[in-house]
């Protein structure tokens, strides 16, 4: 590829290593302990626990050997803005060990690829020690694109179309050493990228096209493309100022023509890569132009301030953002407006009214539910209120009926997890769909619900039982397979199909790990708490 930097060399340190030495795996433990699983599901689940491989002797190989054993990840589809669908991807544990540790043995040649990018806002970091395993902590996207228009008359706004699911896992050495040497190396497995390619194709069961959204190590890939094309718009084209958000891309320029030039510079570099833009969201304008959307700053003026007991604030607050959701409906107006009301301490007089509005949002945005739970149970570990057990249970009943005969799994356990953090209760109706739902991280939530007594004794599903079959532990299913024969779910069904003695799921629990977090349940706080007096703290974000 034209654009990409010299190739780093063939640093790839050997699959087999039975024992990884202390103190050089701390990116491999970071990786599997808060790099696999998605940020968008729950609390409830956690692979804080996978980090105890590390280090480990004695592993199957599955874990060890030159050659990747080929496994299906699990899916499970998220809730967008405006009823759109994304699905996320959990690789199989086994395939992300390998994958993780080619990237800790890789560490400082993917650090310096990286750092090659001029305009990233979401650059790696293996050292961050945040809440993700390199993922930093976001940029304030305001701040950053008004550094960037700084003597600027024109903005090229783009993103790329389907971004993740694009990725060609061919394209990794290509990024690497470029198109035409990677091309004569392609089965040199010393070269880190070959090893890259091959592990994340194993993962997948052998596909090319696309990589897992939601792992942190997708993240870093994406970064892998995206840094020499950053690199080579810097150095040929008149790029005045940019940011980029893994591929939410902004470029200022002071002639028009030197915006047309980058344009068509970029859509020939991602071509190469067999990427291309998303031809809805790319144009260029004339500055200035809006630096954040106008519905962020109309409610950000209009936030309730804390401690009120002012009913009109609230419903100020809200006829704006069911307004401006309306006119913006692929715009989460509502997220953001409840993700707002997190720091703001909900005065007792407006309690009710503030519940039944939050409440309302679930409907309309049922990815707004995280946030709702949040807020209400800010304010009652605050100020003591009490949630209306009632009026809670009457909205998540409506989000699992309409949600879950289509398959919207994220709706269905973010449900669960609120059911059994807030006591609300589900109705035996739609109990019966939750059982029928496709969707292995729906299954390992509601039996957790069930050993809490969220659901009842009786709860079963037939459909999950027909999952524990010999090779459950590599397909799709991978996730509950484990977690049943962990917990004991479903024992007849494991046992014949010979799961409890599968040499990785034993290998698995012989170093305690799970993928339920227990404890979440028990000192779940929100991250953001209610602030008495004043205003309501400023903006939100989701």
């Amino acid at each position: 590829m034209r654009c990409c930097l010299a190739a780093f060399g063939p640093t790839a340190a050997p699959i087999g290593a039975s024992r990884i030495p202390k103190g050089e795996a701390e990116l491999h433990a970071a990786l599997l302990s808060k790099g696999l699983l998605p940020r968008e599901l729950p609390p409830l689940f956690s692979s804080a626990t996978l980090a105890g491989l590390v280090g480990q002797p004695g592993l199957p190989p599955d874990f060890s050997s030159a050659a990747a054993v080929w496994t299906q990840p699990l899916q499970h589809n998220l809730s967008r803005p405006g009823g759109l669908r994304r699905k996320l991807s959990i690789p199989n544990p086994v395939n992300y060990f390998r994958l993780a540790r080619t990237f800790d043995a890789n560490s400082a040649a993917l650090s310096a690829h990286w750092s090659h990018s001029s305009y990233s806002q979401t650059k790696p970091d293996v050292a961050c020690g945040g809440p993700r395993a390199i993922a930093g902590t976001p940029a304030d996207r305001a701040a950053t694109r008004t550094k960037a228009r700084v003597g600027a008359r024109y903005l090229l706004r783009t993103d790329i179309a389907q971004f993740y699911p694009s990725i060609y896992s061919h394209s990794i050495p290509w990024a690497l050493y470029t198109k035409s040497t990677a091309k004569t190396i392609m089965r040199d497995m010393s070269y880190f990228g070959n090893v890259l390619d091959r592990e994340v194709q194993a993962g997948q069961h052998g596909q090319t096209k696309g990589v897992p959204i939601g792992p942190d190590t997708s993240l870093g890939i994406a970064e892998l493309l995206l840094a020499p094309i950053d690199s080579r718009l810097h150095t040929t084209c008149n790029v005045l100022g940019g940011t980029r958000f893994i591929d939410d891309i902004e470029l200022t320029f002071r002639r028009l023509s030197d915006a047309d030039t980058a344009l068509a510079t970029l859509e020939s570099l991602l071509s190469d890569f067999e990427l291309q833009l998303n031809p809805i969201k790319t144009k260029i304008c004339e500055l200035p132009d809006e630096i954040e959307s106008d519905f962020v700053t109309n409610l950000r003026s209009y936030l309730p301030a804390s401690g009120t007991n002012s009913r009109a604030q609230w419903v100020d607050y809200f006829n704006r953002a069911f307004v401006a959701a309306r006119n913006k409906p692929k715009d989460g107006v509502l997220r953001y407006a409840v993700s707002a009301l997190q720091s703001v301490q909900i005065g007792p007089n407006v309690w009710e009214i503030a519940q039944q509005l939050l409440w309302q949002c679930v409907t309309a945005d049922p990815g707004c539910l995280r946030f709702v739970a949040d807020v209400l149970l800010g304010n009652r570990i605050t100020s003591g209120h009490i949630i209306d057990v009632s009026m809670g249970s009457t909205a998540i009943n409506s989000l699992i009926e309409s949600s879950a005969p289509i398959g919207h799994g994220s709706e269905v356990v973010w449900s669960l997890w609120v059911s059994m953090l807030l006591n609300l209760q589900i109705e035996t109706r739609n109990q019966d769909l939750i059982a029928a739902m496709d969707d292995a991280i729906v299954a390992v939530a509601a039996m957790i619900a069930k050993e809490q007594a969220a659901l009842p004794p009786s709860f079963d599903s037939t459909l999950w039982r027909s999952w524990l079959v010999t090779d459950a532990f590599k397909d799709e299913y991978w996730l509950f397979a484990y977690e049943c024969t962990k917990r004991g779910w479903f024992a007849a069904e494991v046992t014949t199909a010979g799961l409890n003695t599968n040499a990785n799921i034993a290998f698995l629990l012989s170093c305690a790990v799970s993928f339920v977090d227990l404890d979440a349940l028990l000192f779940y706080t929100p991250s953001r708490m209610p602030i008495s007096g004043g205003s309501g703290g400023g903006g939100g974000g989701y």
